[in-house]
């Protein structure tokens, strides 16, 4: 495991070089807003509904994800002429996903619900 982190790690890492060194890839402002919007498209419908669905479930989470991020990068690549930030269409779409995909597919266990309300009480 703690190959396979450093390995991530480096692969990153030349990542964000490359990023850096490319003149195309704009100014670091341009490049924090493709970063939220980015996770803002993946991980945000994913938040919202594994915080106030208990019907949530990990295959909806994976589809919102998947579904968001590939949103995102091709409305920045191919419509971001349109000037619609990337975040709103990803979020959006992300978050169909994740709830039409949890609601074709089972339920989470009953152990898991109960973990929920629990949960969901305990913060009152």
């Amino acid at each position: 495991m703690m190959w396979m982190s450093r390995l991530v790690v480096i692969i990153v890492t030349v990542i964000a070089i490359l990023i850096a060194l490319n003149p195309n890839s704009g100014g670091i402002m341009e490049l924090v807003e493709n970063a939220w919007a980015g996770f803002g498209s993946a991980f945000g419908p994913v938040i919202i509904l594994s915080l106030f669905w208990k019907r949530f479930n990990y295959k909806g989470a994976v589809a919102g994800i998947l579904v968001g991020a590939l949103t995102d990068i091709l409305w920045l690549n191919f419509l971001s002429s349109t000037g619609l930030y990337e975040l709103l269409p990803g979020f959006i779409l992300g978050f169909i996903a994740s709830v039409v995909c949890t609601l074709v597919t089972e339920e989470p266990s009953e152990e898991i619900k109960r973990f929920f309300v629990h949960a969901s009480e305990t913060l009152d």
